[in-house]
């Protein structure tokens, strides 16, 4: 299954739908739209990720998701609900310690909006690791144990990265 990107935000409520293979390779619309989220280019009070329909994720798209919880810390928003049940996937958010910074519901959800999809954007080599740099930057962020796993990848992209 292909990754796909579905977003919609109603009432001031932001809802991600991600499904397939969610990989650093094909995070850049992610990416996009987290920026625009941080640069309040989109009103959110409230966020909503659905994955299940996910079948994989690398440790990237989960630094995006650990950027969008840290978002709503900053904000002095609710914590983000993350709908989730496909064990394998939810065995690795409760590894990398996502259970902290989201509530994760293990049901199937129907949001009843229309979710629009999400293209990737062209990025270059350098936007790219930046990209890979700033997920595992918030992944680090979450806890001791996340850093530990990994430091050496962000210290890793801060050198190539100049």
């Amino acid at each position: 299954m292909t990754e796909q990107i579905l977003f919609a935000c109603v009432e001031q409520c932001c809802y991600f739908k991600l499904s397939g293979e969610l990989r650093y390779t094909n995070a850049s619309g992610m990416d996009d739209l987290i920026d625009r989220l941080f640069g309040a280019k989109i009103q959110c009070r409230q966020l909503v990720v659905d994955l299940n329909q996910a079948s994989f994720m690398d440790s990237t798209y989960i630094g995006l998701l650990a950027s969008l919880a840290r978002y709503c810390q900053q904000q002095n928003l609710p914590k983000p609900v993350l709908f989730c049940t496909v064990p394998a996937v939810n065995e690795l958010l409760f590894s990398l310690c996502l259970d902290q910074a989201f509530d994760i519901v293990q049901q199937s959800t129907d949001p009843g909006v229309d979710l629009a999809s999400v293209q990737a954007v062209p990025y270059s080599d350098q936007q790219k690791g930046r990209m890979i740099l700033h997920a595992h930057e918030a992944l680090i962020a979450l806890n001791e144990q996340n850093k530990s796993q990994f430091q050496s990848v962000v210290d890793l992209l801060k050198q190539q990265l100049g």
